[in-house]
């Protein structure tokens, strides 16, 4: 075959490949820039209604009620309502040591004085009528001076039912788990937008219905729905942004998304703050994702996964518009009959790709592996660093901000760090992170303390932000939401396993921390076998990703960027690097010349 005639073939063969039309229609220009801020507000909601969990499950002092006190009042002027209630909690309630080495007291929470036949008399002794200790019978009386109502005073999740509030926290990141690769694949099978749509519905309906609980079990399954639907629409909706951006834009589009839930986290304490009572608190972090449910009528379907699924007119259609927004020419050439019956072949092995594909083949299995690990792995720090962000010594509001608001700086960081690489940042923020948490497990509260697990939280906050990037940049388009959502639902695995590595501190204390710490920087090693995918064009196929970033050991080259090779083994050099450099105006010249 002559050059003149592999040259034209292979122009052909490239012709319907996603990221050189996107080079042409625009890469980042306003209609992505406007999609990209829409989808990604979701985020907000979702990250709201996760730390929602901690003012409306919040644990406030609680004591035994005296039913036959309850009408009982102080003497008039001597004590305001709240004095009154500590007085009949003093006249009934016993002290128990609370600190062995300290002799600290309190009072208990679930058993009190047998005063049931005695008449309330302020700063009566209980003592000096009765020593019987008995349990609660006639419920809890919760101090309301910060919280008004929570779920764990509404439904008495104390004492023998205190186990109730820890079980829904493993039944939320069951949903999690289960939202992340069950809408993963179904965005893989039906699309992107209607993955988006329904996600988001149940998302609404789950979290307005919280707000009607009637009981327990009702709050835990709603909870449940709330979990599954969030993460479905916030991982999908990632994936609809991405798939618009060219290669260039994917890291600022990448942590962009990711801002977005750090504000929710910011600001709900602040309305939390204002609205102490928990079903009004609900609907108003619910509530306005109706409005989220509106753009439905805006958002496009991922001209990438129409192509992946051999829509091609579809895909057009999507892309002229792009184009047209973007004020871009939209090349006429590339949509022929001839160069989609060219393309037909490769789609239809494409559409009939599956998540179990990620495992079919060697290279493609073992990045697959590393990302479901180091997922879970930034899931365990960042719950195990969360708990030193926790004992700052200042009230949950404060703390939650904190929390929320150290992100970031995070985020900013890696706008700047990921153009010069994906590989060494992942990497050396896990270390770091994981060095930070195993030094906090031998520190005593207190500044240094603080300094450590802010550090660690900068660190951990950033691999996060990372591993989504890589993850939306190393799987093939056909089965990208599920690989990420295999991804999310190994980083929901760890989250529910997490509890019980905690108890590992009952055998040494420092233990939870050290194996969260060394599981960080086991990851933060592994994360250097993956390929560096900064300024690589996204896989199209399962075989593309099985070809990039192949070590030698599995069959590759030298070359880590190999899905050149796959599909455009036939050009000549100039040409291959100036579509790398995405230098459009000199690629349409040189296509003259060919």
């Amino acid at each position: 075959m002559s050059k003149e005639q592999t040259d034209t073939n292979a122009q052909k063969s490239s012709a319907l490949k996603f990221d050189d039309i996107l080079f042409t229609v625009g890469e980042f220009g306003k209609w992505q820039k406007i999609l990209c801020f829409l989808v990604s507000l979701i985020g907000i909601m979702t990250a709201m209604n996760t730390l929602g969990q901690v003012f409306m499950a919040a644990d406030t002092d609680h004591w035994c009620r005296v039913a036959h006190w309850d009408k009982a009042n102080c003497t008039t002027g001597q004590f305001d309502d709240w004095e009154c209630l500590k007085a009949k909690r003093n006249a009934s309630i016993p002290l128990i040591v609370t600190n062995k080495e300290t002799g600290e007291k309190d009072y208990d929470s679930c058993h009190m004085y047998d005063v049931r036949k005695l008449e309330f008399k302020p700063g009566m002794n209980p003592t000096d009528y009765t020593n019987k200790i008995i349990d609660c019978s006639n419920g809890w009386v919760f101090d309301t001076t910060q919280y008004k109502t929570t779920i764990i005073s509404e439904f008495e999740l104390v004492c023998d039912a205190q186990t109730a509030s820890s079980f829904l926290q493993s039944v939320y990141f069951a949903g999690l788990l289960f939202g992340s690769f069950f809408f993963g694949s179904v965005a893989d099978w039906l699309g992107r937008k209607p993955t988006v749509f329904i996600s988001t519905m149940l998302f609404m309906l789950a979290s307005i219905g919280n707000t009607f609980s009637p009981n327990f079990f009702a709050y835990m399954l709603l909870r449940f729905f709330v979990a599954a639907g969030g993460i479905g629409s916030y991982l999908v909706a990632y994936v609809l942004a991405c798939e618009f951006i060219g290669p260039n834009k994917r890291v600022l589009v990448g942590i962009s998304v990711q801002i977005f839930p750090s504000i929710g986290l910011s600001i709900l304490p602040l309305i939390a703050y204002f609205v102490p009572t928990w079903r009004p608190l609900q609907l108003l972090i619910a509530v306005p994702t109706f409005l989220y449910l509106l753009l439905y009528f805006y958002f496009p379907e991922s001209a990438r996964w129409q192509m992946s699924k051999g829509r091609y007119r579809q895909a057009e259609t999507t892309l002229r518009k792009l184009a047209k927004s973007n004020k871009r020419d939209f090349p006429e050439d590339v949509f022929t009959n001839a160069n989609i019956k060219a393309a037909q072949a490769e789609t239809h092995s494409a559409a009939k790709q599956t998540a179990f594909g990620l495992f079919a083949s060697p290279n493609m299995c073992i990045k697959t592996l590393n990302m479901m690990f180091n997922w879970a792995v930034n899931s365990m720090v960042y719950y195990g660093l969360g708990l030193s962000t926790s004992d700052l010594g200042v009230d949950d509001y404060v703390a939650a901000a904190i929390s929320g608001l150290v992100e970031f700086p995070s985020l900013i960081f890696c706008l700047f760090a990921l153009q010069y690489g994906r590989r060494y940042n992942l990497s050396g923020s896990m270390l770091i992170g994981g060095i930070a948490c195993v030094t906090t497990a031998f520190l005593e509260m207190g500044i240094v303390r603080t300094v450590i697990a802010m550090i660690g939280k900068f660190c951990i906050t950033a691999s996060f932000a990372t591993i989504y990037v890589v993850s939306g940049e190393i799987f093939p388009t056909p089965v990208r939401s599920a690989g990420m959502g295999l991804s999310s639902t190994a980083a929901r695995v760890a989250g529910i396993l997490s509890p019980y590595i905690l108890q590992l501190k009952t055998v040494w204390e420092p233990l939870p921390f050290i194996l969260f710490g060394s599981l960080s920087i086991l990851a933060g090693l592994l994360a250097l076998l993956l390929p560096e995918t900064n300024h690589k064009k996204l896989p199209e196929t399962l075989e593309e990703g099985e070809a990039f970033g192949k070590p030698r050991c599995l069959g590759g080259g030298d070359n880590e960027d190999n899905i050149a090779m796959v599909t455009m083994t036939t050009k000549d050099a100039d040409l291959q690097q100036e579509l790398d450099n995405h230098a459009y105006e000199t690629t349409l010249e040189i296509d003259k010349k060919i």
